[in-house]
């Protein structure tokens, strides 16, 4: 009783559904526009200031029940692909081993994103996270990069202001010349101001990213610029940036609007690839909203097919 009383184990997740079409394809589908997931999470009280932390998240299709690693594949799953992690907090900090974000997405390049990277108009994977290359924006090669396996990472706070480092092994399937991975980040919050900076290198021999960016909320509305630096998995330079807003209107419904373009240049020519979008979220309660998006890209991105849009409906819990 008394341990049970010093312990707690929570179930949360999300389900999205929706009718939609994605740039690069023709097809009318009903579609996961957010990452639907189930996942477990808990904290132990050890007493003295400590505690002890884990957590498991499965990601899946709503539509099929397949998990999101094996869909389509020779199952090779990764059944725990959110995270994996176990770890120990205290006011030092926290530090956790396992399967997980790296620190430059969580602090750095996921808060800028008036779509938060979901949806046909998620935009922060044009500009703000690593790419193996340009006009491949939203591969999972360059997904994969926002988690590492076999990681250790340490979070931390001091005031408004929230640090976070992280490293980890490579790849058994890693080629030759890699890396062990690694990111740094930083992220400063107060009032209406939200600022952060990240610095990460994944595990390619070449490839790196520097982001930084702002945020400012006045009134119904949330401002957001963000800009990276660094090169692809070719070692060409890649130069993004990223604009968002976010305006409340009534009492439940949020207008969304960003741009994003990301050039890259290997010295004789260059490719840049650009997106808008617009997006509309209605509030039906605390945990579950409607939305709707129209996107646009040009074609580095994709060729044809340029337009996408969806419209669904997301639960929380």
């Amino acid at each position: 009783g008394a341990a049970s009383a010093q312990s707690s184990v929570t179930l949360y997740g999300k389900v999205d559904l929706g009718v939609g079409k994605a740039t690069g394809s023709a097809d009318k589908q009903v579609r996961d526009g957010a990452g639907s997931r189930v996942g477990i999470k808990g904290v132990e009280d050890l007493g003295g200031g400590m505690k002890a932390l884990f957590g498991f998240e499965h990601r899946f299709s709503p539509d099929t029940g397949m998990d999101t690693t094996t869909e389509g594949k020779t199952p090779t799953s990764t059944f725990w692909n959110g995270y994996s992690t176990v770890g120990l907090g205290g006011t030092f900090g926290t530090v956790n081993l396992g399967r997980q974000y790296t620190s430059a997405f969580t602090l750095a390049q996921d808060v800028f994103d008036p779509f938060g990277g979901y949806t046909v108009a998620g935009l922060r994977g044009v500009a703000l996270t690593p790419k193996t290359k340009v006009g491949a924006a939203d591969t999972a090669t360059d997904a994969a990069k926002l988690r590492t396996a076999n990681s250790i990472r340490y979070d931390g706070t001091f005031g408004g202001v929230s640090v976070a480092a992280d490293i980890a092994e490579r790849s058994t399937s890693a080629a030759s010349g890699a890396k062990r991975p690694y990111s740094v980040a930083a992220q400063y919050a107060l009032g209406p101001v939200l600022a952060a900076v990240s610095y990460e290198n994944p595990e390619g021999a070449k490839d790196n990213l520097l982001t930084a960016g702002v945020a400012y909320t006045f009134g119904p509305a949330k401002l957001a610029a963000a800009l990276s630096s660094g090169k692809d998995a070719d070692g060409d330079k890649l130069r993004g940036y990223l604009l968002g807003a976010t305006v409340k209107v009534g009492t439940a419904g949020r207008v969304l609007a960003g741009y994003a373009a990301l050039k890259e240049d290997n010295g004789t020519a260059s490719a840049t690839a650009k997106k808008v979008s617009l997006g509309y979220r209605h509030d039906l309660s605390k945990r579950t909203f409607l939305y709707t998006d129209v996107t646009r890209v040009n074609k580095v991105i994709t060729a044809t097919e340029q337009t996408g849009y969806d419209f669904g409906v997301q639960h929380n819990f």
